[in-house]
């Protein structure tokens, strides 16, 4: 299932590049700097999943994080030429301070879900 997890990795890097160069404004959020909740949230998440995706081995998942690095360096560029959009360095502390929770994360039991489904679609019952 390599192959369906990368590919629904990739789908997941377009839509959060999508709702973020896009003027798509969601519903607004009535918490302060909640938009930065959002960038976080992101993060958690593809760091949680491409996390796994590589393995457990301490380099390929430092390589997940610079990949993310270059990735939100990239959007925040890319938003600071495509009005509406603006860039913030506030955003870009928001998905470091993501990528550090999800990186914690792949150390509880959410860091092995990929795993458990895979296992359990194989017949393993390790869930």
């Amino acid at each position: 299932m390599r192959t369906l997890w990368w590919s629904l990795g990739f789908l997941l890097i377009a839509v959060i590049t999508a709702l973020s160069l896009l003027p798509i404004r969601g519903p607004d959020m009535d918490i302060p700097s909640g938009d930065k909740l959002n960038h976080a949230l992101a993060y958690i998440v593809l760091t949680l999943y491409f996390g796994q995706l590589v393995g457990a081995g301490l380099r390929r998942r430092l390589l997940v994080i610079g990949a993310l690095i270059v990735y939100g360096v990239t959007i925040e560029g890319l938003q600071s030429v495509l009005p509406p959009r603006t860039a913030e360095l506030a955003d870009m502390a928001a998905n470091l301070v993501g990528m550090a929770i999800g990186w914690g994360l792949l150390s509880t039991p959410l860091g092995r879900v990929l795993e458990r489904i895979d296992s359990r679609l194989a017949g393993g019952s390790s869930l």
